[in-house]
């Protein structure tokens, strides 16, 4: 009776299933949704999540049943969470094969999930490339960018860059072109749409896309190209310069001030970073500072 009168409630009413086309158009999808909402209310949200798969399959227009898979794999998140972050770790540590076996857990959890399927046929592929990553500069650049690979907030540009930036660092290193190789079959477009001249190194590419990005006032933009190359290089001298000026000029004084701070710091004796923090000390009010010349 309760997975009835569950039916009842979470199913459009006559007049608007005939507007939308969303209600069951036969016994057997009423049949997928009763079960649906039974195992839903029970808790046991991966048969919930088969059965709206049920519906989809037999009619890919039903929106109910494809909310309320994004709503199970909601309330799924909590309990997954704590293997999300230990999968992400072997992951972000370059432990591909381990990774793989802690997926096949979160798969355990929730079969048909599309970032799981994804992350799994990605992972498969990386780890027949990369049979042990090593300690080096070159490889940290690498693991970073297959984080973001395979990572459920995927980047796939800065995945890219990462990993054209390890094989500038290492050339002989094998496993670098056919990993760029793949991930550039996976996704055509980043070789399409890449603008880096091929003598330029990828670092110093996007410094200069940053410093033009500040002179067009795309402050935004900037910052993202600039918090990228020092994802890669946190001591890039250069970038953390820029960084300052583009914040500077999203009156982000704090983090102006973090960026150039840091740079003195690598740099002590450039007096143009003192001139920039002097005139940050002496603000009085957002509109009386001139300092920040991108350089």
């Amino acid at each position: 009776m309760r997975s009835l009168a569950l039916t009842v409630l979470l199913l459009p009413t006559p007049a608007a299933a005939a507007a939308t086309q969303d209600r069951p158009a036969d016994a057997a999808m009423k049949g997928y949704y009763d079960k649906a909402f039974t195992y839903y209310v029970d808790g046991d949200y991966p048969k919930a999540i088969e059965q709206w798969d049920m519906v989809l399959q037999e009619d890919p227009k039903q929106t109910t049943a494809r909310n309320m898979i994004d709503q199970a794999r909601r309330k799924m998140a909590g309990s997954a969470g704590k293997l999300k972050d230990e999968f992400m770790g072997l992951v972000d540590r370059g432990r591909y094969q381990d990774a793989l076996l802690k997926l096949e857990e979160l798969l355990a959890t929730d079969p048909t999930n599309p970032y799981y399927l994804r992350a799994q046929s990605r992972l498969q592929r990386i780890a027949g490339t990369v049979r042990a990553s090593r300690r080096s500069a070159a490889w940290r650049a690498a693991e970073k960018g297959i984080s973001a690979w395979v990572g459920e907030d995927e980047d796939l540009p800065f995945a890219y860059d990462a990993l054209r930036y390890a094989k500038e660092l290492a050339p002989a290193e094998k496993a670098f072109p056919r990993l760029i190789a793949d991930l550039e079959r996976e996704s055509p477009q980043l070789k399409l749409n890449d603008t880096k001249p091929p003598d330029t190194p990828v670092l110093e590419h996007k410094k200069d896309l940053a410093l033009q990005d500040i002179y067009d006032t795309k402050y935004y933009l900037a910052v993202k190209e600039l918090e990228e190359v020092l994802r890669l290089a946190p001591d890039d001298l250069t970038a953390l310069k820029r960084l300052g000026s583009a914040y500077l000029q999203l009156k982000d004084y704090p983090r102006a001030r973090r960026s150039w701070q840091k740079a003195l710091r690598l740099s002590p004796g450039d007096d143009q970073l003192k001139q920039y923090l002097d005139a940050l000390d002496k603000l009085k009010r957002p509109a009386g500072v001139a300092a920040g010349n991108p350089g």
